[in-house]
């Protein structure tokens, strides 16, 4: 039942928000209504990343034993890094940037691939020494 109370709030909360940047945005002609946007974006935000660490953390626990730990750390690190940067071009593009958050995305992508090269080279060792190469 908490879960459901925890979703009631954050819905609340949204709406209480969205009522309250329609209202900045017809009034105020200085850009208050984005950054109040963008502000109840990123607590939003926070709060699901502090609703799912119980299920990343006992998805961690679950993988554990299977994985090695270099290659459960890699994918720890790419879950991190995709969830941040998905976070930070959606409240990039709450706030009217859509250009600077497809740029985030694409230095995201980037960062990414960098991050799975450990995982590339074991993948093509193994496919060389299946081979025979």
């Amino acid at each position: 039942m908490t879960e459901y109370a925890d979703i009631l709030r954050l819905c609340g909360g949204a709406l209480l928000a969205s009522v309250c940047i329609v209202v900045l945005r017809g009034c105020d002609r200085a850009g208050m209504g984005g950054v109040v946007s963008a502000c109840f974006s990123v607590i939003l935000a926070a709060a699901a990343v502090g609703a799912a660490v119980p299920f990343l953390v006992k998805l961690r626990d679950l993988t554990e034993p299977y994985l090695q730990s270099e290659y459960a750390d890699i994918l720890w690190r790419a879950l991190a890094c995709g969830m941040t940067v998905e976070l930070t071009s959606d409240v990039i593009r709450d706030a009217g940037e859509s250009s600077l958050a497809d740029k985030v995305e694409f230095a995201g992508r980037a960062v990414l691939l960098s991050i799975g090269f450990p995982l590339y080279e074991a993948v093509f060792s193994l496919a060389g020494r299946l081979l025979g190469l």
